[in-house]
């Protein structure tokens, strides 16, 4: 069994969405890994961690918070950098992971997670350096691949689903239903749902 953020007929209520990625099983099985930590032996013999970056998706993963969800009105602040928007589109560079391409140029992967056209939920994914050859003109998304999809019914979006219909839904994308810590509920910590890649925290704001 699980919990999800109940909602009357026709009710709204902002959440906050944390995506944390289990990088070793994500990175291990799409041929990513080997490369990660060539490129962190590199930085430590160099003593070059990056201190410049304001923001790693490797330590932070991603983080959103819906404020406004209808047909005509969309409101989203992205967390990571403090910055409204009005979708869900968000795609991080892993500036851990540098491929080379040539003397000069270096290819990192993103990590993203997006609305989907099928208005099924947020899906969740990468890009690789093999997804990268398939981008015919910058930002088609063509590189995108989709690992997983957060169902819009596990926050009451859309069209008001019973908890055992949203709990096919997460079946269905490889989510994992665990049993509630009714503790960490009461105490108002955020709740969870896990996939073979990801950890997703979630909670009413």
């Amino acid at each position: 069994m699980f919990n999800y953020l109940n909602k009357k007929k026709g009710q709204f209520s902002p959440f906050r969405v944390w995506i944390r990625p289990k990088w070793d099983e994500l990175l291990t099985d799409y041929k990513m890994q080997e490369q990660f930590e060539k490129n962190m032996e590199e930085e430590k013999a160099s003593q070059a961690q990056n201190q410049l970056v304001r923001f790693d998706v490797f330590k932070e993963g991603i983080s959103f918070t819906v404020l406004k969800c209808d047909e005509d009105n969309n409101l989203i602040y992205n967390n990571n950098h403090h910055s409204f928007h009005t979708e869900v589109n968000f795609r991080e560079k892993i500036e851990r992971i540098r491929f080379p391409i040539d003397s000069h140029l270096t290819y990192s992967p993103d990590l993203f997670v997006k609305w989907s056209f099928d208005g099924s939920g947020y899906v969740l994914g990468i890009t690789t350096p093999e997804s990268f050859k398939k981008v015919f003109i910058v930002g088609d998304d063509k590189d995108l691949i989709n690992i997983t999809t957060i169902p819009y019914g596990l926050f009451g979006i859309g069209r008001l689903l019973k908890p055992e219909q949203v709990e096919g839904q997460l079946k269905k994308y490889g989510w994992i239903l665990e049993e509630v810590n009714l503790v960490d509920t009461c105490m108002g910590r955020p709740l969870e749902i896990k996939h073979k890649y990801f950890t997703i925290y979630y909670d009413l704001i």
